[in-house]
């Protein structure tokens, strides 16, 4: 019996929807600033992995919308894809090997170009509607593990501050999900629910039992207690706040704001 894994995809959509109304927000704050349109793919060439959940949502759409030689075409770009990341993981890895730093590896990784296999001749995606959600952030500030970044298309200026995403909370919200998930199969990989793959990888693969780990014959587990609810990430709230940021504690101490380009508010 296939898998349903409809309660997680609305969790996932719902994740979605604040994502799309942050980056709707920046829009309208920054509308100079922000360059996304229709037509431009600078962003489907970026090189990122997908959380569990949002891999299996992904391949679910895929499955449901193409077929025949529409598939074909995507899957042989997958295929091409996927080629192109494992001669690229090979080398940053040697690269490791020979001492390089791992900063010089990132950045190696930023100035790599590979298409996405859900880029169109026209240069629109194939899936649009159901991108993940570093597609839906990319034309706006982000930061991971502190560094700022954005897309060079845009209108953000380095070395001035901006409201940021922080994208560490993000993917552990997409983790925590993709963990629930893992639980829900009981399955026997104990690391599942932290797998990451690229895009092209969650296109080819078939999500069976047996891929997941799924225990035969293992009732699913009880839901967990219901947890607190978690505060919102602070680039989430202070990105829709109208207010002086320089009366609010929460701003002040927690810097959302960081430098393009540079150190950090309250770095030295």
């Amino acid at each position: 019996m296939a898998l349903d894994f409809t309660e997680f995809f609305n969790k996932y959509e719902e994740l979605v929807a604040e994502v799309d109304s942050l980056f709707d927000r920046f829009g309208k704050d920054f509308s100079d600033k922000v360059k996304c349109e229709k037509g431009c793919c600078d962003c489907c060439y970026a090189l990122f992995d997908l959380s569990l959940i949002e891999a299996l949502y992904i391949n679910h759409h895929f499955s449901k919308t193409f077929s025949g030689l529409e598939r074909s075409k995507v899957m042989d770009a997958a295929d091409k894809y996927d080629r192109q990341v494992f001669k690229l993981k090979r080398k940053l890895f040697k690269s490791s090997q020979k001492g390089i730093s791992p900063q010089e590896i990132m950045e190696e990784v930023a100035r790599t170009r590979i298409r996405c296999p859900m880029l169109g001749e026209n240069d629109l995606c194939l899936l649009y509607d159901r991108r993940p959600l570093t597609c839906r952030l990319y034309g706006v500030p982000t930061a991971i593990a502190g560094a700022g970044h954005t897309c060079a298309k845009s209108g953000f200026v380095a070395g001035e501050k901006y409201p940021t995403v922080q994208m560490d909370a993000l993917h552990d919200r997409l983790l925590a999900i993709s963990q629930e998930v893992a639980d829900s199969i009981s399955t026997q990989y104990a690391q599942l629910g932290d797998m990451l793959m690229p895009v092209s990888t969650a296109i080819m693969t078939e999500f069976t039992d047996s891929f997941l780990g799924v225990r035969t014959g293992t009732p699913k587990q009880p839901p967990q207690a219901e947890q607190p609810e978690q505060k919102a990430p602070v680039s989430a709230a202070c990105a829709s706040c109208s207010e002086d940021k320089s009366k609010c504690q929460t701003c002040s101490e927690n810097s959302f704001s960081l430098v393009l380009g540079g150190k950090g508010a309250g770095e030295e």
